[in-house]
């Protein structure tokens, strides 16, 4: 009874208001005397509290019977009825809310093994873009599930898996556009869409977990994001690839600008192409489009990259060479968000 009560007034019933209300529910209908004799409340204020549960909709007065009945409306009814008073404070407080966004990174400190899975899942249910992982093999095969349906999706998915476990490997492949290996032992790292960082001490995300392990999650934190992006790509270059998936059909739009780079690296070996990027704003052009002339990367091999973190097009526009990177480029002409790659045509 007490619990009833209690949550009875987190919608806004009082104390005696809700045991009123509970007495007559009980009885289905009952005097206002029985009711002053049930819940301990003297008559004259129970007339008072019927008045409002009715306004309420959570009980009818028959007043023109002697003596006055209070009837009880179903529960179905009275639950509506609060659903309908939240409804229309919900209106009312989105009416009033100031959509801001967050200026500062967001950082979550993670101890709890199953609680580290369930945010990485949530994560990769979330990504538009790109993936790029590094873990232990058997961390990513427990989130094949999550990443197939990212990939399914369009999103660019970069695997860099410890351990030399062939089986689980080939597993993990199944759901990546490429994969590398390296035998050390390695530490967690996961970016996703240049706006969420994950990194792990790996032997919680292993279950082998001791005491000061943790895992750090980094959100809408570019500046970290490009930090550990280097990172990331200082190991990558380290490894072996083992696999690497069939590039997307050309044309292929609109694509984030290193799934763009793995796109035109794959088909530039078979086919003359040409791209068009859109740039960033500020820049001489909002678009550009051109042959491709080169490429500087180290998302495949073999590599051709000047330093690892380098994924570069170089274009040539109007018999012009051009540069172009990614978010963030700092030494291509231009900086891009997005590419389409095309089959070049005469």
């Amino acid at each position: 009874m007490d619990s009833t009560v209690d949550r009875l007034t987190q919608f806004g019933l009082s104390d005696t208001e809700a045991e009123t209300y509970l007495a007559v529910l009980e009885r289905g209908s009952a005097t206002v005397a029985e009711i002053g004799s049930a819940t301990d409340i003297s008559t004259g204020y129970v007339y008072d509290l019927v008045e409002s549960l009715a306004e309420r909709g959570f009980v009818v007065v028959d007043d023109h019977r002697t003596p006055t009945q209070v009837r009880a409306v179903d529960p179905e009814s009275a639950i509506e009825s609060m659903t309908e008073e939240l409804t229309d404070l919900e209106s009312n407080l989105s009416e009033r809310f100031t959509d801001t966004k967050r200026d500062y990174p967001a950082i979550e400190l993670v101890r709890a093994r199953q609680t580290l899975y369930q945010r990485l899942e949530t994560l990769i249910d979330g990504a538009d873009e790109e993936i790029f992982m590094m873990v232990p093999a058997p961390v990513a095969d427990r989130l094949t599930e999550p990443l197939g349906r990212a990939r399914d999706r369009g999103v660019f998915i970069a695997l860099l898996l410890g351990g030399e476990d062939r089986e689980t490997v080939d597993r993990t492949a199944e759901v990546a556009d490429v994969v590398r290996t390296w035998e050390p032992p390695v530490e967690s790292i996961v970016m996703i869409d240049n706006e969420v960082s994950v990194t792990s001490d790996s032997s919680l995300l292993r279950g082998e977990h001791r005491d000061g392990d943790y895992g750090l999650v980094l959100e809408q934190s570019p500046k970290a994001s490009g930090a550990i992006g280097s990172q990331w790509f200082n190991f990558w270059a380290a490894g072996d690839e083992v696999a690497s998936a069939d590039p997307l059909p050309l044309p292929a739009e609109d694509l984030s600008f290193r799934h763009g780079v793995f796109v035109a690296t794959k088909h530039a070996a078979e086919k003359d192409i040409e791209v068009t990027v859109d740039l960033f704003p500020g820049q001489d052009h909002g678009t550009l489009t051109g042959t491709v002339a080169d490429i500087k990367q180290g998302l495949l091999e073999p590599t051709t990259y000047d330093f690892p973190v380098q994924n570069t097009l170089v274009l040539d526009v109007d018999g012009e060479q051009v540069s172009v990177g990614g978010p963030g480029a700092f030494v291509e002409d231009y900086s891009a968000k997005t590419v389409t790659v095309r089959e070049q045509t005469d």
